[in-house]
């Protein structure tokens, strides 16, 4: 991506700071291209600033809107930048307290960013906090450098939920049940979760307060309780009861107080999704003979079926930003990824062989968490809808599946 690239760049820059739609996706005629980068430190060589560069480095490529072409400590930084004709050079210059980050386009001669960044214990997080502030002004879109993702594993040898960093760090063991859990769902992001409980032998719905580990049953109807999906700007959640026989969808508040029915069926409606407005939900329904998706308004009304690739499809997942529904389809004998586009309507094959039903979008609408169950043992994969690339979020002897992605 050449000039053409950093013209859209600088086009998302303005509209960043206008408050407008950004334009980074719109624009650019070939998506796939990313934007060089180089970066550059003028700052002590020692662990603290090692750490810095070398996470900063990873989270400007894991955004997938960059390229990094070299990164380095040099001892003049205005002599250093003169030998680079990038497009974008990332320059941090140490401070009284902290360091000083500017992002340039060496070509045009423009300062694009400028702040200045207090230490902070870790200096990883402090890398985190400058991915986050470059990828917003850059794009128009929030980083996801300091997201992390749920997730049930059967590390201890029982399944128990799971929190990690966006980039595999800092693993943490959330549940100690007795029990089997499953499905986890983030409540308020990095506080609460809300997950399945099959506490007493039967699954009802459970909340836990992740700074004081304080755990609490808030849904417990006679026969099927699962699959909460919250959203918090409504402070709502759709969630599966079968409290009349057969698996339903229903608005229930945070506190678990059942709000209302919204489906009313003789054939099985699950796995439902808010849309980020809370207006919409997308969810499964076998009404026309197969599993396939649909969606409605909040009341239940205006129900439109949306996928058509296969005779199978479920795990709707509506993207933050509102502007797609994934979902995973039946392709052959292997699962495939789909996007469907709200506006127009369209949908897009993402990859024909994920290998999953459990999805979850990142924060910025690009990114998609889902667990590979073709692997011995399951694994927590990143793929990236635009490009197609792929990591691996969790790589160890035990089985990992149903993530959840936190928003930032």
């Amino acid at each position: 991506m050449k000039k053409f690239g950093l013209f859209v760049f600088l086009a998302a820059f303005s509209s960043a700071i206008y408050g407008s739609q950004t334009v980074f996706l719109q624009i650019t005629k070939n998506l796939q291209e990313k934007a060089e980068v180089v970066i550059l430190m003028e700052t002590s060589r020692d662990a603290y600033w090692n750490t810095f560069m070398a996470t900063l480095n990873r989270d400007l490529t894991y955004s997938g809107y960059f390229k990094v072409e070299e990164s380095a400590f040099v001892d003049n930084l205005d002599e250093a930048k003169k030998k680079y004709t990038t497009e974008i050079i990332l320059s941090g210059r140490k401070t009284t307290d902290g360091i000083g980050i500017t992002v340039e386009d060496p070509l045009d001669e423009k300062i694009l960013f400028e702040k200045n960044y207090s230490k902070t214990e870790n200096p990883a997080y402090l890398a985190h906090q400058v991915n986050n502030d470059v990828i917003l002004l850059l794009t128009g879109r929030p980083g996801i450098a300091t997201s992390k993702v749920l997730f049930v594993s059967d590390a201890t040898g029982k399944y128990q939920i799971y929190s990690v960093d966006y980039d595999g760090e800092n693993r943490t063991q959330l549940t100690k049940a007795g029990h089997l859990v499953h499905y986890p769902r983030w409540l308020i992001p990095h506080q609460e979760i809300v997950y399945v409980s099959y506490e007493g032998g039967w699954p009802k719905l459970a909340r836990m307060n992740l700074r004081n580990g304080e755990t609490k049953t808030i849904i417990a109807e006679p026969g099927l309780n699962a699959c909460a999906s919250p959203n918090l700007s409504i402070r709502e959640m759709a969630v599966v009861l079968s409290r009349t026989g057969r698996p339903e969808i229903y608005i229930a508040d945070f506190g678990g107080r059942i709000i209302g029915q919204i489906t009313f069926s003789k054939s099985t409606n699950a796995s439902p999704v808010f849309s980020p407005s809370g207006t919409m939900l997308a969810f499964v329904s076998d009404r026309q003979g197969s599993p396939q998706i649909y969606t409605m308004t909040r009341d239940g009304t205006r129900v439109q079926r949306i996928s058509f690739l296969s005779g199978y499809a479920t795990s709707p997942a509506w993207s933050p930003d509102g502007n797609y529904v994934a979902y995973v389809f039946m392709s052959g004998s292997s699962l495939g990824l789909a996007l469907y586009e709200v506006a127009s309507e369209e949908t897009k094959i993402i990859s024909s062989a994920l290998g999953s039903e459990d999805i979850s979008w990142a924060p910025d609408s690009r990114h998609i968490a889902y667990s590979d169950v073709r692997s011995r043992p399951s694994s927590i994969m990143i793929i990236d809808t635009i490009t197609g690339e792929k990591r691996k979020l969790t790589a160890d002897t035990a089985n990992s599946f149903s993530p959840s992605w936190s928003s930032y």
